[in-house]
């Protein structure tokens, strides 16, 4: 194979894993690495500025435009995927939700045969990223990571109400989400910094530019990844309309995300042999569970308008008020705009005896707009309910030969009834959070479902109208011993080759239990010790024995070791 250049590491997709992989790899100046990405800069206020995260997420300039197939337990309807094309890839338009997920989580991917992934295990890696001083002296926390993370610097007054309500139902307040066994209600933390947001794009690529020994190509499509027999030795990538190869020497590391990185793969002629050969592409190696396993967290949703302005939002009577927020946000980089908008959340058990919460609810201080629009305009809030362990799952699939062409991205969304059974029982509660008299003196009213909405079949049919997911697509290449619905084994090795690994949250044998974001960020350091031999760090049981002292994270990582970076 002819190559135009040489790398020792070849990172694909620069996204929140692979902009970890990227600086932590070229921390020592020996090692040569490329940087592979299909967007351009996210140096854009829509990204940086926290309240802007829907004009972000909606954006075209940022995303790659996928929706599902039509789903055929959602009445046929095809559901938008939000997914960044932009350095810092999806961490870049994310509602900036730091949650780590139930320690139990972890464990069970230990136990399917993962060693090494234990909650005990991945701790460590989660306090190396960390720059969190609001918990000084928590063994569940650190300072001197390269993310920051804190409370956003706005908290609107409609939050006490929904904290109030769910109180009166008898679930308690959680002041830390990020223990190993998060449960209750209450304010959570966001990756924003100084009023900005934080992504790995922020806090870890951009400090790491500025090394000789990292190249990084934006604009750049990986058409496939190459093969001499069963070893990757490089991709072959497109920059407009021109087409070359670039070879690695040691590594090729996929982290194009649950999409992407089993569409890479089957077009590199790795995955199912029949179906590959259905598509005009050679099979190179037999690997079934390419692309299966699908999921994501399914939502449905109450919706609240009202004429009173105290939620975030624009209009006439608000306007004053908006104004000054502008100049607060511009002066002291604090007030609303410094907010995700998300800024309390609840995770509870829907029925006893279960060993972690099955729902998240969320709130938003702030009206659903009727048509798509990146602000919200009125005043209004909603209550989403989120299935975070669902049943349902899908398949991504190529569309046809050209590289260039989007994946089918078929999520089977309530296919398992269990599923549509558990945003049922959701949306009842939400219904008894909102007639909490903690509301009553704002006089919103239920634009949806609607008052006609009462029972279970008709609630059936109001989530199957409006379902969406909460984008935490993952497990489409799977880890796990090798077989027939798994892809990477426990070093993140794709079954049967060399010199390939995949480092996302396609890897997930299954999706945590909340937002993920924090999780990808864990793995990908992780990745980065094995790729490089580094030896793991001793696990910390979850009552955290030892305290992590605010040191340790620097001491890890002394060249990210600058929160001062991500604002």
């Amino acid at each position: 194979m002819q190559f135009e250049q040489h790398f020792d590491y070849i990172v694909i997709g620069a996204g929140t894993a692979g902009c970890v992989l990227a600086a932590r790899l070229s921390e020592d100046p020996a090692h040569s690495v490329c940087l592979i990405e299909a967007g351009g800069s996210e140096q854009h206020p829509y990204i940086r500025i926290p309240a802007a995260v829907g004009a972000a997420i909606m954006s075209p300039k940022f995303g790659w435009g996928l929706t599902t197939v039509p789903q055929q337990h959602v009445n046929g309807r095809q559901i938008p995927l939000p997914r960044g094309k932009v350095i810092g890839g999806s961490g870049s338009i994310n509602g900036m939700a730091y949650y780590r997920g139930p320690a139990r989580d972890y464990d069970d991917w230990a136990a399917q045969g993962n060693p090494g992934w234990s909650y005990a295990e991945l701790l460590p890696y989660f306090l190396r990223s960390e720059h969190n001083p609001e918990y000084a002296g928590s063994p569940y926390h650190a300072t001197g990571g390269p993310m920051g993370v804190s409370f956003p610097r706005s908290r609107n007054r409609l939050c006490e109400a929904f904290n109030a309500s769910i109180a009166a139902l008898g679930y308690e307040e959680c002041k830390d989400f990020n223990v190993p066994e998060p449960h209750g209600y209450g304010y959570r933390q966001g990756t924003i910094w100084n009023g900005r947001r934080v992504s790995t794009a922020s806090a870890y690529l951009r400090p790491a530019m500025q090394r000789p020994n990292l190249e990084v190509l934006t604009e750049t499509l990986t058409r496939r990844i190459l093969l001499d027999g069963k070893r990757a030795v490089g991709v072959e990538i497109q920059t407009g309309d021109r087409v070359r190869s670039i070879g690695a020497r040691k590594e090729v590391v996929l982290s194009a995300g649950a999409y992407h990185s089993p569409h890479v793969l089957l077009h590199s002629g790795i995955g199912d042999e029949r179906d590959l050969q259905s598509w005009g592409i050679e099979p190179l190696h037999h690997l079934p569970a390419v692309g299966r396993n699908l999921h994501d967290h399914p939502s449905a949703f109450v919706v609240m308008d009202m004429e009173d302005s105290t939620s975030y939002g624009l209009s006439w009577k608000a306007l004053p008020r908006d104004f000054v927020n502008l100049w607060q946000y511009v002066l002291t980089k604090s007030g609303p705009l410094s907010s995700n908008l998300f800024e309390t959340n609840a995770y509870i058990k829907t029925q006893p005896g279960l060993d972690r919460p099955d729902m998240q609810v969320v709130f938003q201080p702030a009206r659903r707009n009727i048509r798509p629009f990146p602000i919200p305009l009125g005043h209004g809030f909603v209550v989403a309910v989120v299935c975070l362990y669902p049943k349902s799952r899908g398949r991504v699939r190529l569309s046809g030969p050209d590289p260039l062409a989007a994946p089918l991205i078929d999520l089977a969304l309530l296919s398992e009834e269990a599923d549509l059974e558990s945003l049922i029982k959701g949306l009842t509660l939400a219904r008894k959070i909102i007639s909490h008299n903690a509301f009553a003196k704002y006089r919103a009213r239920e634009r949806a479902p609607g008052s006609a909405v009462t029972d279970d079949q008709a609630l059936a049919d109001y989530i199957k109208e409006t379902l969406v997911t909460v984008h935490h697509p993952g497990s489409t290449c799977r880890m796990g011993p090798a077989g027939e619905q798994t892809v990477v084994d426990h070093e993140l090795k794709v079954h049967g080759l060399e010199g390939l690994r995949v480092a996302d949250a396609s890897i997930y044998p299954r999706v945590v239990g909340g937002n993920t974001n924090a999780s990808v960020v864990a793995i990908a350091e992780k990745a980065a010790d094995m790729i490089l031999g580094k030896p793991a760090p001793m696990p910390m049981p979850r009552d955290a024995g030892g305290v992590r002292q605010s040191s340790t994270a620097a001491e890890a990582s002394p060249s990210l070791s600058y929160p001062e970076a991500t604002t």
